[in-house]
């Protein structure tokens, strides 16, 4: 557990707990205890996607089931819920409750989307609302909870608005890391087109499955590769260069700044101009990695 737990990462969800709690004034009694449940909730997903989904290695080192055995990674994923519930359950705010009951209903989210992900594993086709959905669920549930539990734990106003914000911020983090997968770097920690190699129902198949009756030819060909799960580490410059041609990387783009500016409109119903300074630079911090 120490070594998943000390192997890195951004504290992303955390910072957002702390940045709605206020925490420059806030009770740190209150909102520490739910910050690190939510990072410990987001790092037991990790450890258990990675035994799903066979992966060798996350940020730089081993699996833990790579690393450790498969059985002692199933009680390294249990354990760590187990934490993160006893860590919420010190916050000294009155709605620990309240609390407690969007914590249960986050980790079932994440739970139900990480199946529909594994659903899509077995499918041919995917669409944008169901991609969308999958990741509203994996993905932006864990950012709401960090949002809805740092509000709770300091200011209650405006709790509707700080979900929102989270929910679109989680969507567009998530889609713009299926894009850097493609046009990021190794700097990002990332190996160029992993997604591809491991035939992923990422945003760019999506879109570019919908664009397979446009294409003929060897274009046809390396999409047929892409759904068949067939892809080589050869093919994944001529797919980069494919979804350029015909606009999918502009597309997915578009799409993940679309919620982003959705993210900052939920905020201007917040009162304080602190937080909602704080809450913009949380997003371009989040979502400013270059691609």
């Amino acid at each position: 557990m120490r070594a998943v737990i000390e192997s890195g990462g951004k504290r992303a969800r955390p910072i957002l707990t702390a940045i709605c709690a206020d925490s420059a004034i806030a009770n740190e009694g209150a909102w520490l205890p739910p910050a690190s449940a939510v990072e410990l909730l987001h790092t037991f997903t990790l450890v258990h996607d990675d035994i799903m989904d066979n992966a060798p290695t996350r940020r730089g080192h081993p699996t833990t089931h790579v690393a450790y055995g498969l059985s002692t990674a199933i009680l390294t994923g249990d354990t760590i819920v187990a934490l993160a519930l006893e860590s919420l359950s010190k916050s000294n705010s009155p709605f620990i409750a309240e609390m407690m009951a969007e914590f249960g209903f986050a980790f079932r989210a994440v739970c139900e989307g990480q199946a529909l992900d594994k659903d899509f594993d077995n499918r041919d086709e995917v669409s944008l609302g169901e991609y969308l959905e999958m990741i509203e669920l994996k993905t932006s549930r864990i950012f709401e909870l960090a949002a809805v539990l740092g509000a709770l734990a300091g200011k209650t106003d405006h709790i509707e608005s700080f979900r929102l914000f989270a929910r679109n911020v989680g969507l567009a983090f998530q889609i713009q890391d299926d894009l850097l997968d493609l046009t990021g770097g190794q700097e990002l920690g990332k190996t160029i087109g992993g997604d591809i190699l491991e035939g992923k129902r990422s945003v760019l198949f999506v879109l570019a499955m919908e664009s397979y009756n446009q294409t003929e030819g060897e274009d046809r060909a390396m999409l047929d590769r892409l759904r068949d799960r067939s892809a080589t580490p050869k093919d994944i410059i001529p797919i980069k260069g494919l979804f350029d041609r015909i606009g999918i990387l502009d597309k997915v783009a578009i799409i993940a700044k679309d919620h982003t500016e959705r993210a900052e409109k939920h905020i201007l119903q917040i009162d304080d101009p602190g937080i909602r300074e704080n809450l913009i630079g949380f997003s371009q911090w989040l979502l400013g990695r270059s691609s």
